[in-house]
């Protein structure tokens, strides 16, 4: 119940902090929101009357006090050519989803045999950190191009860039969401296989693997029946981090192969200088990584005895 109550109060500080930094940086910036929600034309007294009626002549910290209460409701305002914030993230959030869960879902794939191959075999370890390293060193877009260059222009195999909804056509979604995915799942592979193989080695080398081993027990089968196992939590505090990375840093896959997500609206909002609508997102992101974290330290509490007496 201390975990709960802790982790939920860090969220509401998250929330409390981060959109009071927002409110304040928009309300620093010059001219507000009657510049782009009224047209050219309109006078000095119909813009007079929308600001009094939207309060943006009151003080500070009633206008935030107003800005706070209307973000929780759900009215998060609009952008900056009329369209409503809110439906527009409700829209675009299923698909930044689907991408995090499909390329964690490879990461894994990839990464946790490697792991366990190269905690098997020293020659297979140095191979998987060598390239785990390479992986890392790469820029996401320059990865995001090798991929495009190789399977979109040498083989033919998926369509370099689009969007398809999974509604219209599910063969026509995987086909299109295959290599920002697979972007992503590189770079999070690579973590991965670093850090599970160390947590896998780290448990070979404890007194009761080591006693097993001498006793003639194949390296392969104490890998699977006694490392395996208690690696898991480390495995799990990545996949968290990998999806707070995939909500906050998916912005450069999403822009190159043009998918409709909140990553690649938060780079339209700031190329168009939409403060509203960047504000929003920005407070969006931090919430959603705070939720995140506090969501797989609870499970990781449920299903690590280790966690518990800790």
């Amino acid at each position: 119940m201390y975990r709960f109550i802790r982790r939920l109060g860090i969220i509401i500080l998250t929330l409390v902090l981060v959109s009071f930094s927002v409110f304040l940086l928009q309300s620093l910036s010059p001219g507000d929101s009657s510049a782009y929600l009224l047209a050219e034309e309109a006078g000095e007294e119909e813009r007079a009357g929308y600001r009094e009626s939207m309060g943006l002549d009151d003080p500070f910290l009633l206008r935030y006090a107003s800005f706070l209460s209307a973000f929780i409701s759900g009215d998060w305002g609009m952008t900056a050519n009329g369209l409503d914030i809110q439906e527009i993230v409700m829209r675009r959030f299923p698909v930044t989803l689907s991408l995090a869960v499909i390329s964690i879902t490879m990461a894994l794939a990839i990464s946790v045999p490697l792991s366990m191959l190269a905690a098997c075999n020293k020659a297979a370890g140095r191979i998987a950190a060598a390239a785990s390293v390479a992986i890392m060193s790469l820029p996401s877009f320059l990865t995001a191009v090798f991929l495009i260059l190789i399977f979109s222009v040498w083989l033919g195999l998926f369509p370099p860039a689009g969007y398809i909804a999974p509604g219209d056509s599910f063969t026509g979604f995987m086909r299109t969401m295959f290599l920002p995915s697979l972007a992503l799942a590189l770079l999070h592979s690579s973590l991965y296989l670093r850090v599970f193989r160390k947590a896998l080695a780290e448990n070979l080398a404890k007194p009761f693997s080591i006693s097993m081993l001498a006793m003639g027990v194949k390296r392969s089968e104490l890998v699977v029946r006694s490392a395996f196992r208690p690696s898991l939590p480390v495995l799990a505090s990545l996949i968290a981090g990998s999806f707070v990375a995939s909500a906050a840093g998916s912005a450069v896959t999403e822009t190159i192969f043009a998918i409709p997500g909140i990553g690649s609206l938060l780079v339209d909002a700031a190329l168009t200088r939409d403060a509203a609508l960047s504000g929003v997102l920005v407070i969006l992101i931090a919430l959603a990584v705070s939720a995140a974290n506090a969501l797989f330290e609870l499970l990781l509490f449920f299903a690590d005895p280790r966690a518990r007496r800790g």
